[in-house]
């Protein structure tokens, strides 16, 4: 299992300028991967601006050792990103190099009044949401999503359900089902504006494409045991299953409604705000909350 990757050099840059850094501005960098972004900063801030955090052990020394042979020598620190390094904070900048669950309290913490937070989250159903944040007090950030393709590997806290079990219960669920038609069009659950939606409001809900003797299916599993399946079937014919202790279709289809009737909306249309207990997300506005990132 891969646990970093390096991330295309137009990515990196791309939220380099995203973050907007002033001269002699402290950052903080959550994930050091292979120091590629660390050593663009200390060339644009120097090296006493920079400080980056990186979990895996190897990697720090390796990433020393580079920047060093660069003649860039910023803060390197090893250990978990999420809990930032309090010691060099403030810091009028902090960006994310790995796509966590949720902004982590260190993230309003330690960051400057005013200071800009940027971040590629992501949630269980693998949809990506790219934030930029501005700190407007002690105990609030916010901001809006950018509407751009930003990823990174996961988080190491972000385990998924051990699907075997969950999928071999639900086929065998599925086969004493009767289904139902569906309102909408199976191509709408691809689409990635919807899966972000949908994994705020389901948190938790994994899925899947399997084909069985049945037709293609898209399938949701949710760690409780609920299941749902949209099939199609070789002759075109569409119809949706559902099992397990929750109507998990149906409640799939109310959002999938919700979101249509909003005119499907793209993550630029979504903002967060963050606070010491809570990632609470919003449409259009904050006063219209849609759910929470856990």
């Amino acid at each position: 299992m891969p646990t970093s990757s390096s991330t295309l050099p137009g990515v990196v840059v791309r939220m380099l300028e995203d973050l907007e850094v002033p001269d002699r501005t402290k950052v903080f960098q959550a994930g050091g991967g292979t120091d590629y972004s660390t050593a663009l900063m200390c060339e644009r801030l120097g090296d006493r601006y920079v400080t980056s955090r990186e979990y895996d052990p190897a990697l720090c020394d390796v990433g020393r050792a580079r920047l060093a042979a660069l003649g860039y020598r910023p803060r390197l620190v090893c250990g978990d990103a999420a809990r930032g390094y309090p010691d060099a904070a403030p810091y009028g900048r902090i960006i994310s190099t790995y796509s966590p669950t949720h902004v982590p309290a260190a993230g309003l913490e330690q960051a400057a009044p005013g200071a800009l937070v940027l971040v590629s989250l992501v949630g269980s159903l693998r949809a990506y949401g790219y934030v930029r944040l501005s700190k407007r007090s002690d105990t609030e950030a916010s901001g809006r999503f950018i509407n751009g393709d930003v990823s990174f590997m996961p988080s190491r806290e972000m385990g998924s359900p051990e699907i075997g079990p969950l999928i071999r219960s639900a086929l065998a669920d599925r086969r004493r089902s009767r289904g139902a038609d569906p309102v909408i069009h199976p191509d709408v659950v691809d689409e990635q504006g919807l899966m972000w939606a949908a994994q705020v409001a389901l948190p938790g809900t994994t899925r899947l494409s399997l084909t069985t003797e049945n037709g293609s299916g898209r399938w949701f599993i949710h760690p409780d045991g609920s299941w749902a399946v949209l099939e199609t079937r070789t002759d075109a014919d569409v119809r949706a299953f559902q099992g397990g202790p929750r109507p998990l279709w149906s409640e799939l289809e109310k959002i999938i409604t919700r979101w249509l009737s909003d005119e499907r909306p793209g993550l630029e249309r979504y903002g967060l705000t963050v606070t010491p207990n809570a990632n609470t997300v919003w449409l259009d506005e904050p006063g219209r909350t849609v759910g929470t990132l856990t």
